[in-house]
């Protein structure tokens, strides 16, 4: 199959200005022709077959994640190799999933160029839409619980997920499962599509639409060996007391608690020998490889809250905003086809 010269892409316009405090918004995002990558001497060229949209992308400084310009958003990709390295153990036709690396052009697009560290085979019996809503939820809960800190989350401990009906919450729920076992404890709170967690593998399930003061449920089931919070803010600071003495709070949330010291709750649970550990992930495939066995072994399920069909300017903004909005319990994934 011969590769064209030029692609659809969808181009982030609003990158340049965009902060945590004054994001983007969806018109920003058009739809353009764009050459399509020439591959360099190292990487694969990937025809993507579907795309997860990262709703808060569109509030990511440039000088938190440099870039090129103009700049081609969400990192997410599956598709199938069109050209490789004479010596990469990628093949032209493999069924590949990707996170592209956040310093480069990510995959709204039909093309992209990507190096072999960053990929991994789909597993058998896994579809475009649900490989493509892996790597970055996946990805990120996988480091939270099992890499940062040398793994924070042991056989026997108790661990608290919050924003869990979200596609990286999620994820969370279900390593944190895996890791703890059956003597450990896993604690969800989350929204829309609460009542799906325990079939993840949450032992208490808080919906906090419905219980208002969730982190009093919690408490009285016990504190928590590690706090994964996957919201920030007021959601982070209610989730600080939860932690045992000496346990650990690691959390994603968006913005980044910039200064622990700022936080209501942090001086107290410092006092305790509380961690606070912020994170940004790091691409990597081969723990990607690693969650894929999960998946084979039937261990974690994929999410998808959303399907987008068509890369077309209208659909992309249209998910994207249902993604913003949440409540999908699940990744939004554009089938790029």
């Amino acid at each position: 199959m011969t590769t064209p010269k030029a692609m659809k892409a969808i181009l982030f316009t609003g990158s340049p200005t965009a902060t945590y405090t004054s994001p983007a918004t969806v018109t920003s995002l058009i739809l353009t022709s764009q050459p399509v990558p020439v591959p360099t001497a190292t990487q694969h060229l990937i025809r993507i077959h579907a795309t997860s949209i990262t709703p808060y992308e569109l509030s990511w400084p440039t000088s938190a994640f440099p870039h090129p310009e103009p700049r081609i958003p969400c990192h997410d990709t599956a598709g199938t190799i069109t050209s490789s390295p004479p010596k990469s153990p990628f093949k032209t036709g493999d069924r590949v999933f990707t996170l592209l690396p956040f310093t480069g052009q990510g995959g709204m697009a039909e093309y992209a160029a990507v190096e072999e560290e960053f990929i991994a085979k789909i597993p058998e019996g896994m579809g475009w839409v649900e490989a493509a809503s892996v790597p970055r939820a996946s990805l990120t809960s996988w480091q939270a619980l099992n890499v940062r800190g040398g793994g924070y989350v042991k056989q026997g401990m108790r661990v608290l997920v919050t924003g869990a009906t979200g596609a990286v919450g999620r994820t969370g729920v279900q390593i944190a499962r895996e890791l703890v076992g059956s003597e450990g404890k896993v604690f969800s709170v989350g929204g829309v599509g609460s009542g799906g967690l325990k079939d993840l593998g949450a032992d208490v399930v808080v919906n906090y639409r419905e219980e208002r003061n969730w982190e009093e449920v919690v408490r009285e089931e016990g504190l928590v060996d590690v706090v994964y919070d996957c919201l920030g803010g007021e959601t982070l600071e209610r989730s600080l007391p939860l932690a045992k003495d000496g346990g650990v709070v690691v959390t994603i949330g968006s913005p980044p608690p910039g200064d622990w010291e700022t936080l209501k709750g942090w001086v107290e649970a410092k006092q305790r020998g509380v961690k606070g550990d912020f994170f940004i992930l790091e691409e990597s495939g081969r723990q990607l490889r690693d969650i894929a066995g999960l998946w084979q072994s039937g261990k974690i399920k994929t999410s998808v809250g959303l399907v987008v069909d068509g890369l077309t300017e209208e659909g992309v903004r249209d998910g994207w905003t249902r993604g913003l909005k949440g409540g999908l319990a699940g990744s939004v994934v554009v089938n790029i086809a």
